[in-house]
């Protein structure tokens, strides 16, 4: 056993080395690490850290007076920069706790959850921002580990060739962290358009295979390590799960495997090809949204099928008038809406379908935005008898007692597939079939929770998503919300979110964007619109751009009259290591905080810290009877064990460390020279 002198002498020769540091990065000790592996440090534009030029110049240290003074100790400066850096004027902000959580380890996501790869939240401040805005925001809510400190309900997804899971947090959450950071910096961070295709924030194929499970809630690094490492493997299923076939659906397949593509690109640096393989994509994504929507016209007589030889375009049709045109293969258009309880969303508590068969608008004129044509939608609302309690206001206003259009029937879950099942097959069960939906996908998630699966039927022709077809009316890249369109088309929409009123207002939003687009298309009206269009786009991001200008001009000199710049800040030196050796700018530093044990053994108690001033990186490492253990980590480990003994592995260089032993390591824009351990 260590005697008290040995653990006194051991004490105080680890304290030496603390109170050598400022006083910010000690503090930092007892905060999480921030390492390089998944985020809450970037390492933009070149993998690098930053040098202490460029540190000098994102936090602003207070200024020397004029009159000759002593030169202040580190600490003394340490101290001053604190006290002046963004991060410390900013207003407490009270994280609010998560509502218990009814996962176990290993459940299965819901359908309907859109997920953001935690790797990509811990880099937000470094890539996702203005550059101007970055250090504050990184200071007040992701430096020093606060990111980790959270509470995060954590989930995972193993890739279709797995190697690691990839570990993923609900949208819900962080947006709740850009909105605690718009209320105390007055911003308006969002998740735009962009990021969504990139793969900052995206909705996973409904199989077992694919969705996101339930991996736990941490509120500290070493819980969510703990966690990844011992993350159930890609076979896992928990008690009570039935086994799930292989999924034979390529469309889900690619659609997870490109999804899984951009989540982990988003969490590492880009490359120009990879831009450029994004904007082919989305070209040829708007190019697969206009064939839809000519082809919704079609299904409804306002445009014509194009024969096999090149035609002239589709002329204006006239509303007042019957369509023109056949009815492509006269289909049924089923629109489906589902309502599930918000805190739980398995648990369906509506379902409304409404009905518009082409047949019945053969010889009826459309009227201006298909206004004639709603008169012969029809309609089902249902409610769930066993959920009918569960009625949601917290995040939508529920109102399943305001059915508009005709009388709600109460039934039971066990018989819902069959009054559904009865609603896609109506009179001769030939008829093609339309499914339509806002987002139908997610109703149709929900349809096969009830054990009712629209997809396999042999007469659905098409699935439609107004979204979809507003978009493309509209030429924008975000979908709009139902209510938003129907405003747009000044339709009276009473009581939205109740499931049978939702149905029938997305088929008369249908009607509504189709009987435009035909009513006005190659007219001088229609040109009047796209230019309208074109200047609102151009507005809002020379708005977006004038905005980030001047953002980036604050805090530079414009001539201000009485500042001369003051005296120049001291030329930093070379930082001197107990036990002999020196510390370039950019290398590592020694181990710093240790746990005195009787049995004289130290250990680091922190792994993964990196120091902010001097830009090194340690991970890990212990003292055995008051030797020192050195650190590194990029690329490798380094270790050191026992007196007289000892070797490790460190990233470019590398770094050996021995009992007594003389070290040399280069790494990245330093080097650490002549490292003594202890005897």
């Amino acid at each position: 056993m260590a005697s008290a002198a040995r653990l006194q002498r051991l004490n105080k020769l680890v304290q030496t080395d603390l109170d050598s540091l400022p006083e910010r990065l000690v503090s930092a000790l007892h905060d999480q690490d921030d390492h390089d592996e998944q985020g809450g440090v970037s390492f933009e534009p070149d993998s690098k850290p930053p040098s202490p030029t460029d540190k000098q110049a994102q936090t602003p240290k207070a200024e020397a007076t004029p009159q000759p003074q002593p030169k202040p100790t580190a600490l003394e400066e340490a101290k001053t920069e604190s006290k002046s850096h963004p991060s410390s004027k900013l207003p407490m902000v009270s994280t609010p706790k998560l509502p218990p959580s009814t996962l176990s380890r290993g459940d299965l996501a819901s359908p309907i959850d859109a997920f953001a790869p935690f790797g990509a939240i811990t880099k937000y401040p470094y890539k996702f921002v203005n550059k101007n805005l970055m250090q504050e925001i990184a200071s007040g809510f992701f430096d020093g580990g606060k990111i980790w400190t959270r509470e995060w309900d954590f989930f995972y997804v193993w890739d279709i060739e797995p190697s690691k899971p990839l570990i993923l947090v609900r949208e819900q959450q962080f947006q709740a962290l850009l909105d605690e950071i718009n209320s105390t910096l007055k911003l308006n961070l969002k998740v735009t358009d962009q990021q969504r295709e990139d793969g900052l924030v995206g909705r996973f194929p409904n199989h077992p295979l694919l969705l996101p499970r339930y991996l736990g809630r941490s509120t500290s690094r070493e819980e969510h390590d703990k966690m990844v490492s011992t993350a159930p493997s890609r076979t896992f299923r928990p008690a009570g799960e039935t086994s799930s076939p292989g999924t034979t659906d390529r469309d889900s397949l690619e659609a997870f495997r490109k999804m899984m593509e951009d989540m982990w690109d988003v969490q590492a640096k880009k490359g120009k090809a990879q831009k450029a393989k994004k904007l082919e994509d989305r070209i040829a994504k708007q190019q697969t949204m206009n064939r839809m929507f000519k082809r919704c016209q079609r299904y409804l007589g306002l445009r014509p099928t194009a024969p096999a030889t090149p035609s002239p375009p589709a002329p204006a049709i006239d509303p007042s008038l019957p369509s023109p045109f056949p009815f492509d293969q006269s289909p049924i258009f089923v629109c489906v809406d589902v309502e599930s309880y918000e805190r739980a969303h398995h648990l369906i508590t509506e379902v409304g379908i409404a009905t518009l068969d082409t047949h019945d608008l053969l010889t009826l004129a459309p009227g201006p935005d298909g206004l004639n044509w709603r008169a012969q939608i029809t309609a089902r609302h249902f409610l769930i008898r066993e959920n009918m309690h569960l009625v949601n206001s917290q995040f939508i206003s529920g109102c399943p007692d305001r059915f508009e259009f005709g009388t709600s029937e109460v039934i039971s879950q066990a018989d819902a597939p069959g009054y559904i099942s009865n609603l896609f097959h109506p009179g001769n069960g030939d008829r093609p079939i339309i499914l339509l939906g806002h987002d139908p996908h997610s109703d149709i998630r929900y349809l096969q929770s009830l054990n009712f699966n629209p997809l396999p039927l042999p007469h659905l022709l098409e699935i439609i998503d107004t979204a979809t077809l507003y978009r493309v009316w509209r030429r924008e890249q975000n979908p709009t919300s139902l209510g938003k369109i129907l405003y747009d088309f000044d339709v009276v929409a009473w009581h939205l979110h109740n499931a049978g009123n939702d149905a029938v207002y997305t088929v008369q939003a249908m009607l509504a964007v189709c009987v435009r687009e035909a009513a006005i298309r190659g007219t001088a009206e229609l040109k009047i619109v796209r230019e309208e269009q074109r200047k609102g786009r151009e507005e809002d991001l020379q708005s977006e751009a004038l905005v980030r200008a001047r953002e980036e001009a604050l805090g530079w000199s414009e001539g201000e009259e009485g500042d001369d710049g003051k005296r120049p800040k001291p030329v930093e030196q070379k930082k001197k290591v107990k036990n002999g050796g020196e510390v370039s700018m950019g290398g590592i530093v020694p181990v710093l905080r240790h746990e005195a044990r009787s049995a004289g053994r130290a250990r680091d108690a922190q792994r993964g810290l990196r120091d902010r001033s001097m830009g090194g990186i340690y991970e890990r490492g212990e003292a055995v009877a008051g030797s020192y253990v050195r650190a590194s980590q990029r690329g490798g480990h380094a270790r050191g064990r026992g007196r007289g003994w000892g070797r490790g592995r460190g990233g470019r260089g590398g770094i050996d460390v021995g009992g007594g032993s003389t070290s040399r390591v280069e790494e990245w824009d330093g080097t650490v020279e002549g490292w003594h351990l202890p005897s």
